[in-house]
């Protein structure tokens, strides 16, 4: 039988070793987008699927459970995304992220013309949010991103070359 100070300590090690695992995590960096592929073209919307490769500083792995938002191109609205698949994080490591982007035609085709054929870049802005954690624990964590991105060399990279942030 277990005494009663034996418990005590035993549980306040369980707590203090909870509140030791659960501090605060630092974001993931990004690195590159990669992969970008045109899954299912359409006239009104089409499904874009592209690789967003992140590295996680963090000294443990967790887990993104779910991820959508919004997406602009020079402040011109373009669709949604979301992730719809279970992603592990290994620490201090890079991982990758496959996102499905379904865009809204009418908004892309003034790129068509233009911004996919010239060396042009344009703003890029991500607004949304992810779920993630580790042990069970989820919390959900706000998604900004804004940087320049040339769509030319998106769209012509080979699945296996990226496109360097910048």
């Amino acid at each position: 039988m277990i005494n009663l100070q034996a418990m005590r300590y035993l549980i306040s090690m369980a707590l203090l070793f909870l509140l030791a695992s659960c501090g605060k995590m630092e974001e993931p960096v990004f690195n590159n987008i990669g992969n970008v592929r045109v899954n299912k073209l359409g006239i009104g919307q089409s499904v874009v699927t592209l690789d967003m490769q992140y590295f996680n500083p963090n000294h443990s792995k967790a887990k993104l459970k779910e991820a959508e938002g919004d997406t602009w191109l020079d402040s011109t609205y373009i669709g949604h995304f979301h992730v719809d698949s279970m992603v592990n994080i290994p620490a201090n490591a890079n991982f990758t992220v496959p996102v499905k982007l379904d865009v809204d035609m009418k908004y892309l085709l003034k790129y068509a013309a233009s911004g996919f054929k010239s060396d042009q870049e344009v703003l890029v802005t991500v607004k949304g949010r992810a779920r993630a954690g580790k042990s069970g624990f989820y919390k959900n964590f706000p998604i900004n991103y804004e940087g320049r991105q040339n769509l030319s060399k998106l769209f012509a990279a080979k699945p296996s070359s990226d496109l360097q942030a910048k």
